[in-house]
């Protein structure tokens, strides 16, 4: 794997947490009637769905139907959530989330029936048009600056989460 692959990766999985923020913070704010913003981190990425969008795209390689890629990646987020809010409340001492007061959520609100049906629709627009796009715009580059653009965001990135975990285990 070349250099300018693996940052391309960093940079799909920076785009992935970025929409996941949008999404969440949009979300959020309009269900509270303000702004709320989402996620752990001080900047805005919520690194839950680049990780998301690892596992899922190499799944999808060869078959990437609509129906194939929302039932399948709806049943494995909803389970990544359901491990990712015990690892976080274990970790963090912390409940990032909860949809305790929304219709149809389970084990005590960490994950939601409208949660697993919106990440199968996320998905279906990471496969179909997200992950297309960014390696279409990754392959015009040229390799030192998406080698550049790559290892800044993985920088700040992992700056971020060490400063956030330092902070929160201060606490």
């Amino acid at each position: 794997m070349t250099y300018k692959k693996i940052c391309t990766y960093i940079i799909e999985f920076t785009v992935c947490g970025i929409c996941g923020w949008i999404y969440e913070t949009a979300l959020t704010s309009y269900l509270w009637g303000e702004f709320a913003e989402r996620g752990f981190l001080h900047i805005p990425v919520l690194p839950i769905y680049g990780v998301f969008a690892f596992i899922l795209l190499p799944l999808f390689r060869k078959h990437n139907g609509f129906l194939t890629v929302f039932t399948v990646s709806m049943i494995i987020t909803t389970a990544l959530e359901l491990a990712s809010a015990y690892l976080i409340e274990a970790v963090l001492h912390e409940k990032l989330w909860s949809y305790s007061d929304w219709d149809f959520n389970f084990f005590g609100g960490r994950i939601s029936l409208y949660s697993s049906l919106m990440f199968g629709v996320l998905s279906v627009i990471l496969i179909k048009a997200v992950h297309p796009l960014v390696h279409k715009i990754s392959e015009k580059a040229s390799s030192k600056a998406v080698c550049i653009t790559g290892s800044i965001t993985l920088f700040i990135i992992i700056s971020d989460f060490i400063i956030t975990l330092y902070q929160t285990i201060e606490k």
